[in-house]
C-alpha cells in the first residue's frame, strides 16, 4: 500500500515539477512506477471525479483522502489488475463499493459517448497529447548541429513552424519531423511523444535534453570567448553545460559552478563530465555563491554571472500539463458528507462552504503572497551580491515564475539599489541583446512605465510559448572603472572632504596662536603626536593617488 500512499504524498506536494518530486526525495517504491503510476491517474481524473462524487465514497469512507481515492479507483477501473496491493483496509474501503462505483464509473463513460474502457484510454490518450514539444540543445563541446542530424535523425523532415511540429504529432503518433529553433543556437524540438533516453547521442552527452525556456539565460548572456564565468546555483547543470558550449574548449574561458547542496551537488558533477565540460567547469560543491568573496584572488577576475535562484516554480509544467483538479464539493473532498434535507442543501451548504472557501482563499493567499515577498528580497540579494564582483560587466537573472514579485519588482529594486547607481549597472536594452527577436516583453505597469526595462525583460508563457512558464533580464555596467578604482576614488572624496572641512573651520576660527606656558593641556599633547601621524597618512594617500593619475 506504500505505492499509494507516497503517490498521493507527491502529488498533492506543493512545490516542483512531478519529476522533481519524485526523484528528488526519498521514497521505497520505484521511481517510475510511481511516475506512471500519477500520471495516469491525472490523465483520467476528470471521468475519476466523477464517480468519486456520484458514489460519495469519500463521505463513507473516512480512510480516504481525494488523491487516494483517485489513485485507487484509477487502478480498480481501468487497469486490468486492479489495485497492486494485498488486502489492507484502503483496498477494502474501495472493493467493498464494487458495485456502486463500477455501476457510476460506466454511466460516466456513456455519457462521454463510449462504448467500452479501451475506448475511454483512447479518447484520453488523444486529449492528452501533449502541447509541448521535445526540446532538445545540441551539444557544442561534443559535436555539431549538421552532425547530430545526419548521425541521428537523417530521415526526419524539417519544419518551417512549431505548431506544424505539434500538428504533426497529434496526426501520427510516430511522426518524424524537427524543428530548428530560430533564436537560440543549436536547439531542436522533437515530437511530445519521441522517447531521446536510450538514444546513442544522449547517452553519449552530444544531446541534452532542455527545454526552451532554460536555454535563454546562457544565450543572453552570450560571454565572450575566453571570459571569466560563473553560474551561482548550477546544479543540475543544463545552463552550466550550455555556458561551456558557448565559451569553446580550449579558449581560455572559464565557469565556475557553485551549489550549496551537496546532493545536488552530485547529480552536476555527472551532468558535467557527461556533457564533456570538465575542462572549462570548476565545481564549487558544498559552497554557497552568496557566500563567495568577490574580490577574492579567484574569482575578481569574473566578468559574466549566470543567476537562476531558488523561486516559487510557478512557471513549471509538466509535458503532459496534467495538475490534481480538486472535487467540486468542499464537503465530500474533506470526507464530512452527511445527509441532509433538500432544503438544509439548498439554504445552508451554499452560505457554509463560501464561508469556509472564502477565510480559506484569504488564509492561502496571504501566506503565498508573504512567500513570494520572502523570495523576491533573497533573489534581489543574489543579484545585488553579483553586481559586486570587481571586473563583472553582464549578469543574467532568470526565475521559472510568473509572478511579477518575484521577476519586474524585483528588477526594479535591483536598478533603484545603491550598488548598482554607485556602479552604473543598468538594464540591457532590448536592441542590444541577443533575444531582441523574442515578442514576449515584461509588464509595464510592474517596471514604473518605463517601456526600457519593460522591453528589456523577456517572459515566457506556459505551453503557449512552446515550454514552461520563465522570465529573464540582462543586467550590463558601462565603462572599464573596476571596484578597486571606484574604492580609491571614494577615499579621495572623504580625503577631500575632510581637507574642505578643516580648511572651513580654520577661515571661520580666529587666527591661534599656540598655548601659553601655563595652558598647556597634557591630553591635547598627547594627543598632537596621532595628529601628526594622521596627517602623514593622509599625505601618503594623497602620493599614491597622484601616482595613480
Amino acid at each position: 500500500m506504500s505505492l499509494y500512499l507516497e503517490a498521493a504524498t507527491i502529488l498533492t506536494a506543493p512545490n516542483g515539477s512531478l519529476k522533481s518530486r519524485i526523484y528528488h526525495q526519498p521514497v521505497k517504491s520505484p521511481p517510475a512506477r510511481l511516475y506512471a503510476l500519477i500520471v495516469e491517474t491525472l490523465k483520467h481524473q476528470a471521468i475519476l471525479n466523477e464517480v468519486i462524487e456520484n458514489s460519495g465514497i469519500l463521505g463513507i469512507e473516512k480512510k480516504l483522502t481525494h488523491p487516494l481515492a483517485l489513485l485507487l479507483l484509477h487502478d480498480h477501473l481501468l487497469t486490468r489488475n486492479g489495485i497492486a496491493t494485498s488486502s489492507g483496509p484502503l483496498k477494502n474501503a474501495v472493493l467493498k463499493h464494487k458495485a456502486r462505483l463500477s455501476a457510476e464509473f460506466t454511466r460516466a463513460r456513456i455519457r462521454r459517448g463510449l462504448g467500452s474502457t479501451a475506448a475511454l484510454k483512447e479518447a484520453a490518450d488523444k486529449e492528452a497529447a501533449a502541447k509541448i514539444p521535445r526540446w532538445v540543445r545540441v551539444n557544442a563541446l561534443k559535436t555539431t548541429l549538421s552532425d547530430v542530424l545526419k548521425a541521428g535523425f537523417a530521415e526526419y523532415m524539417e519544419v518551417a513552424e512549431l505548431k506544424s511540429l505539434l500538428d504533426a504529432a497529434a496526426t501520427a503518433k510516430n511522426a518524424r519531423v524537427y524543428y530548428k529553433d530560430p533564436i537560440v543556437e543549436n536547439l531542436l524540438a522533437f515530437p511530445p511523444a519521441i522517447d531521446l533516453i536510450a538514444h546513442p547521442l544522449y547517452k553519449s552527452g552530444a544531446l541534452i535534453l532542455q527545454d526552451r525556456s532554460s536555454c535563454l539565460p546562457a544565450h543572453l548572456l552570450d560571454p565572450p570567448k575566453g571570459a571569466r564565468t560563473i553560474d551561482a546555483t548550477a546544479a543540475p547543470g543544463n545552463k552550466t553545460t550550455h555556458i561551456a558550449a558557448l565559451l569553446g574548449d580550449g579558449n581560455g574561458g572559464t565557469v565556475t559552478a557553485f551549489e550549496k547542496d551537496s546532493r545536488r551537488a552530485e547529480v552536476l558533477k555527472k551532468m558535467v563530465s557527461r556533457a564533456g565540460g570538465d575542462a572549462v567547469i570548476t565545481i564549487k560543491a558544498g559552497e554557497d555563491f552568496l557566500k563567495a568573496d568577490p574580490k577574492s584572488e579567484e574569482l575578481r577576475g569574473v566578468t559574466h554571472l549566470l543567476l537562476d535562484p531558488s523561486c516559487s516554480g510557478s512557471g513549471i509544467v509538466s509535458r503532459e500539463e496534467y495538475s490534481l483538479i480538486p472535487l467540486s464539493d468542499p464537503a465530500e473532498k474533506n470526507g464530512k458528507k452527511r445527509k441532509r434535507s433538500a432544503a438544509e442543501k439548498v439554504k445552508q451548504k451554499p452560505l457554509i462552504v463560501e464561508e469556509e472557501q472564502g477565510e480559506q482563499e484569504e488564509s492561502r493567499q496571504d501566506m503565498e503572497k508573504s512567500r513570494l515577498l520572502a523570495l523576491a528580497e533573497f533573489q534581489k540579494g543574489t543579484i545585488l551580491h553579483a553586481m559586486k564582483f570587481p571586473k563583472a560587466r553582464k549578469i543574467t537573472y532568470s526565475t521559472c515564475s510568473i509572478h511579477a514579485e518575484e521577476n519586474e519588482d524585483v528588477v526594479m529594486g535591483v536598478l533603484a539599489s545603491a550598488v548598482a547607481r554607485r556602479r552604473g549597472w543598468r538594464v540591457e536594452r532590448r536592441e542590444e541583446g541577443t533575444l531582441r527577436g523574442w515578442e514576449r516583453r515584461g509588464l509595464l505597469e510592474r517596471c514604473g512605465g518605463d517601456e526600457v526595462v519593460a522591453q528589456a525583460c523577456v517572459r515566457c508563457n506556459p505551453i503557449e510559448d512552446g515550454g514552461i512558464g520563465f522570465f529573464v533580464v540582462a543586467f550590463v555596467r558601462d565603462g572599464d572603472v573596476d571596484e578597486e578604482a571606484e574604492e580609491v576614488a571614494e577615499e579621495g572624496s572623504k580625503v577631500q572632504a575632510e581637507d574642505n572641512t578643516v580648511q572651513k573651520e580654520a577661515e571661520e576660527g580666529e587666527e591661534w596662536k599656540g598655548f601659553s606656558d601655563g595652558e598647556v593641556d597634557t591630553e591635547a599633547a598627547e594627543e598632537k603626536p596621532q595628529v601628526q601621524a594622521e596627517s602623514g597618512e593622509k599625505q601618503k594617500k594623497k602620493k599614491k593617488r597622484q601616482k595613480r593619475k
